[in-house]
């Protein structure tokens, strides 16, 4: 039943794995994280740690921040590696105009393959944000969304200096997106109860002199949305077992 179950998802989500790939150590104590999708199946990611494959290959709207991925060696988050790979046909992304979903899925069977990954999910008790809307309602800038994403692609968030942008995203796709700022570093919970999709621009004040807090002023005045410190249980991924890569 297992395995009809897997080809069942390989025939949803296509191939499951890169026809070939080479992963190899980058030796460069400055290396800068860049991805690039390229024309027929290729794939290209250059500095990357291990500990941010794994973010990568196993984000979710529940599984938010590092401080959520917990076990495995030290050399997992101080050493780079560049993966090149070539996958079946083009990659494309979500109907939102987001996510390589089947890259996303190929890396996990990679990491799985040459990094001898295992994984296993739990619960654990840490700090959290609840997102809550203030009253009477939401702020002025947070407007429902009309957006095709299809025909006007790519929805989700922008980021410029002083301004946030976001078309056609769901309150767990703000938890989310915010949770991975420094000054929030927690994950957050949406108890907002909007059910909707919106859009928003949020401006910001930044730079070295901004207040830290000041995130927070814009999200409570701009959108109308709260962050409640609380500890709550949360999922957590939890790392059985990780090896430095086999030689291509």
């Amino acid at each position: 039943m297992r395995s009809l179950l897997a080809a069942l998802l390989v025939a949803a989500l296509g191939q499951s794995s890169f026809e070939v790939a080479s992963v190899k150590p980058n030796p460069a104590t400055d290396a800068q994280e860049s991805t690039s999708l390229q024309p027929g199946g290729g794939v290209r990611m250059t500095g990357f740690a291990v500990i941010r494959l794994i973010r990568v290959a196993y984000a979710s709207d529940a599984l938010q921040t590092p401080q959520q991925i917990v076990g495995g060696p030290g050399w997992i988050s101080s050493e780079k590696f560049d993966i090149v790979a070539k996958a079946e046909g083009d990659i494309k992304l979500d109907p939102a105009g987001r996510r390589p979903v089947r890259v996303i899925e190929m890396l996990k069977t990679l990491l799985e393959d040459r990094f001898a990954l295992k994984v296993h999910m739990d619960t654990r008790r840490i700090p959290v944000f609840a997102l809550t809307v203030r009253r009477p309602g939401p702020g002025p800038k947070l407007l429902p969304s009309t957006m095709n994403c299809t025909a006007n692609p790519p929805c989700g968030f922008r980021r410029v200096p002083g301004l946030i942008t976001a078309r056609y995203v769901t309150m767990q796709d703000v938890a989310a997106y915010f949770s991975g700022f420094n000054v929030i570093g927690r994950p957050i919970r949406d108890r907002t109860r909007l059910t909707g999709r919106y859009d928003f621009g949020l401006d910001l004040t930044e730079g070295p002199d901004a207040d830290p807090g000041s995130l927070y002023t814009a999200l409570q005045e701009q959108l109308g949305l709260i962050f409640q410190p609380e500890t709550a249980p949360m999922p957590v991924l939890v790392i059985d077992h990780v090896e430095r890569p086999t030689p291509d």
